[in-house]
């Protein structure tokens, strides 16, 4: 376990230098499990780092922050009214196909809004609380639209006392989403009303109605596994602004919590880096996500964060739970899914890279049932975990989805019903049991629990999509949606295709395509009075946890310069960001007059070729800096440099 040193945290720096100079390197590796933790906290350290040689940017909830203090001054100004709104298009600057309209109105009324679609079916209509000074949020725009907004009043008995339509002309889709999605087949209404694509190559994330049409975008660039919705339908956005190396490809160290509307209420670190799932642990709760060791190995690893501060609770290192059989590559299980189970405190887990859905208690880290072919654990320690199989079942292979559909659906007690996106494909971990079908599939599992044994229940085929891709089910139009992200042969140039079935019968009712890679795809709401709501981050809207510098006895200043293009530096609050190639920087030195501070990334190891030339930015913690001047100096590419760049730890 990693030592937790909790330091107030809130100043930010970014960092960009290299070149190949100076002195050669004789310091000992330092292990990742030997350095310095720290627990984000902003607000009362915001001035303890300065600089005057590199640039300063603001974090991203407090820019929201920012402007909507301004939309909230406009609103109390009383210049705006029924018959005089005020109409901010984009009020975020991140969410073209969204809009707040500020009015005061003479008497408290509720507020219902309405985006009106192109036909009755792809309306969007909230309902707002009563009040007199009104933020009415609209979600839905058309893109180079004149779109249509129907405001009204409401008394108590919700009666329209007054109404108005309000026109609102939008912009071009950008031509990262032309023709992004394409409708293949549409033969009755969707269970969603908006559906959110995003990650991969997805540069955008969007959300599109049942017709097709786009009707709401973010221009933030996701990482590669975008937007993860939260019950209260505001969503994690993972980021590309900040990665960590590790032993293969780089992993994002940042996520947002965001609303439709493009506002960010907090942003959270993960010291190791997040990949394929956050996920609330309970609504409203901590938040489940998939980490790494950086120990040999990557994307092996589950954590529990407390929502509230940030901190990492428990975490879940598959080498915990699984023998050594198949422990011989890098990304060895490559952890795609965790969701857990109030009920009985377990995690369900879906480890691709051994073809297998696994139950395991979260307190006492036991495997409770493994659904899998029965020959992948033949022979290993946990052979007998393995639910035994009752009548014909088409296995899973290098699954992307595992979940447990919540509702009791056959009146069996003792049964569990498990969804599964079944990509069927066998590239990374091959295995003689494999039958060679061409396609991937929905599977839905039937696990009894006590007699541990499985049954498949329904089977929803689709084309194949090799990696990526979700399933979900909506109990209450009895829909099971599969979202094929990455389409192998390609279809009509399409590299994306997502079915809608009834449950029930098997019945393909909708189909969409894409027009690039996607990740997951979600149905959302709108939570219209959050959105209604001002933004109020307050102090803690930065948390987590970051490596951190260590105190080292390194006190020179290499003597030659570093090249500026090799690396660059940019300071948020107390964080620094410096970016470069991946793995081209392997430690990095703050030379004070009086203390010396090290960075080490070695034990992320050389990385992938692959990814040699891509260039990120790796966020520093610097607020538990002893107050001094330092020098910043970095090893890059087998050689010590001076960057030239100076921050100031100041007192506080």
């Amino acid at each position: 376990m990693l030592r937790q040193i909790k330091l107030i945290f809130g100043a930010a720096l970014v960092l960009l230098c290299v070149v190949s100079c100076g002195k050669e390197e004789t310091q000992e590796r330092v292990s990742q499990k030997d350095t310095q933790t720290t627990n984000v906290i902003s607000g009362s350290a915001v001035n303890a780092i300065t600089s005057e040689t590199i640039k300063t940017k603001k974090y991203l909830p407090v820019s929201c922050q920012e402007k909507d203090e301004k939309y909230e001054k406009q609103l109390q100004s009383g210049d705006y009214t029924w018959e005089k709104p005020l109409v901010v298009q984009n009020p975020y600057g991140n969410s073209p196909l969204t809009a707040y309209i500020l009015l005061k109105t003479s008497k408290p009324c509720k507020v219902r809004v309405t985006v009106k679609g192109k036909d009755k079916d792809t309306d969007l209509t909230g309902t707002l609380e009563k009040t007199k000074e009104h933020r009415i949020p609209v979600v839905g725009l058309y893109p180079d639209y004149k779109n249509e907004v129907e405001i009204s009043c409401l008394d108590e008995k919700d009666k329209v006392t007054e109404s108005q339509v309000i026109s609102i002309k939008t912009e071009k889709l950008p031509d990262a989403l032309k023709d992004a999605l394409k409708v293949e087949k549409q033969s009755k209404k969707s269970a969603y009303g908006l559906t959110v694509i995003s990650g991969q190559t997805t540069k955008y994330p969007f959300a599109y109605d049942q017709k097709g049409e786009i009707r709401w975008y973010i221009t933030m660039t996701t990482g590669s596994y975008g937007v993860f919705p939260l019950s209260d339908q505001r969503l994690i956005f993972q980021t590309n602004e900040a990665l960590t190396p590790t032993e293969e490809k780089p992993h994002t160290t940042q996520m947002y919590e965001m609303d439709y509307l493009g506002r960010a209420y907090r942003l959270y670190y993960v010291k190791n880096g997040i990949h394929h799932e956050v996920i609330e642990k309970e609504p409203g709760g901590n938040l489940f996500l998939l980490s790494s060791s950086i120990d040999g190995h990557t994307e092996d690893v589950v954590q529990e964060m407390d929502r509230q501060t940030g901190e990492i609770i428990q975490s879940l290192d598959m080498r915990e739970i699984f023998d050594e059989t198949y422990e011989d590559m890098v990304d060895w299980v490559h952890l795609n899914t965790v969701s857990y189970n109030k009920e009985d405190d377990t995690v369900l887990l879906s480890p691709r890279n051994i073809h297998s859905a696994v139950k395991v208690g979260w307190k006492d880290k036991k495997i409770k049932w493994i659904l899998t072919n029965p020959d992948m654990f033949k022979g290993t320690k946990q052979e007998k975990m393995v639910l035994k199989p009752q009548g014909d079942i088409t296995w899973h292979f290098q699954q992307h989805s595992v979940y447990e559909i919540p509702y009791d659906l056959d009146g069996n007690p003792d049964t569990r019903h498990i969804m599964l996106y079944d990509n069927h494909w066998q590239t990374k971990r091959k295995v003689d049991f494999f039958d060679g079908k061409e396609q991937s599939f929905v599977s839905v599992y039937v696990v009894d629990e006590k007699k541990m044994t499985v049954r498949q229940d329904k089977l929803f085929p689709g084309v194949r999509s090799i990696i990526t891709s979700n399933c979900a089910y909506d109990k209450q139009q009895n829909r099971m949606f599969s979202f094929g992200g990455y389409l192998h042969p390609l279809i009509n140039g399409q590299k994306g295709m997502i079915y809608e079935f009834d449950y029930s019968s098997g019945e393909l009712l909708n189909q969409y395509s894409t027009k690039y890679y996607f990740y997951r795809g979600y149905g959302i709401g709108i939570n219209w009075n959050d959105l209604a709501q001002p933004l109020e981050i307050g102090d803690g809207y930065v948390k987590g946890t970051l490596q951190a510098p260590v105190e080292s006895k390194e006190s020179e200043v290499p003597g030659e310069k570093m090249d500026e293009k090799k690396a660059g530096f940019t300071l948020i609050e107390s964080v620094l960001y410096m970016k470069t190639s991946d793995h081209a920087i392997s430690k990095v030195s703050f030379v004070g007059q009086s203390h010396h501070y090290l960075m080490d990334y070695t034990s992320a190891g050389k990385g992938m070729k692959s990814k040699r030339n891509q260039k990120y930015s790796i966020a520093i913690p610097l607020s538990g800096l002893q107050p001094d001047t330092y020098r910043i100096a970095v090893y890059y590419d087998g050689k010590w440099c001076d960057t030239g760049k100076e921050i100031m730890r100041n007192q506080e």
